[in-house]
């Protein structure tokens, strides 16, 4: 196999979640996969969805500098993980309320990004834009601080897809 193609979730998976017998490489649809010889359960490691958003406040974005791995120290747009039972945009409304315990404005789609750059693995990313309509902005211990910048003096490390975004939504409001 390819190693530069290996994704850093398998990595996790040595025994078979059913039946815990040793995982092996069988080639399924094209695709090199952890599979069970036993159950023949076939660990597909499908991208997870996550939402994120642009928040803009007198023609700054707010970004967020993380305080955990993976990428401590780098800075993203509030989001995260979309619970099974969720709409991505209910998903940015909540993420929101927990990194920022800001309440949103949802206005527009921005676009949809294949996070290929996480080192725990491979993500969709949904991405909106949107504003405050409150001004209590309190961080949660995943962000060691928090910045609005304007759109010319972005910071170097930025995570993820979240400069692309930023780049794709100057676009559409020029």
């Amino acid at each position: 196999m390819d190693k530069s193609k290996e994704n850093p979730r398998e990595k996790e998976y040595k025994f078979c979640p059913s039946c815990k017998s040793e995982l092996i490489r069988k080639t399924i649809d094209r695709r090199n996969l952890l599979t069970c010889p036993q159950c023949n359960f076939i660990f597909w490691n499908n991208p997870k969805p996550v939402t994120s958003i642009i928040i803009e406040k007198n023609n700054k974005i707010l970004m967020l500098k993380r305080n955990k791995e993976p990428l401590k120290g780098y800075w993203v747009l509030p989001g995260g993980y979309i619970d099974y039972d969720e709409e991505p945009e209910n998903a940015i409304i909540r993420e929101t309320k927990e990194e920022t315990n800001l309440d949103l404005s949802v206005k527009s789609l921005i676009g949809v990004y294949q996070i290929d750059n996480d080192p725990n693995g491979i993500n969709i990313d949904i991405i909106y834009y949107g504003f405050p309509i409150n001004d209590d902005l309190k961080i949660n211990d995943e962000s060691s601080e928090f910045q609005f910048f304007s759109i010319d003096k972005l910071p170097e490390l930025i995570a993820y897809k979240h400069k692309e975004a930023i780049q794709d939504f100057i676009k559409k409001a020029t």
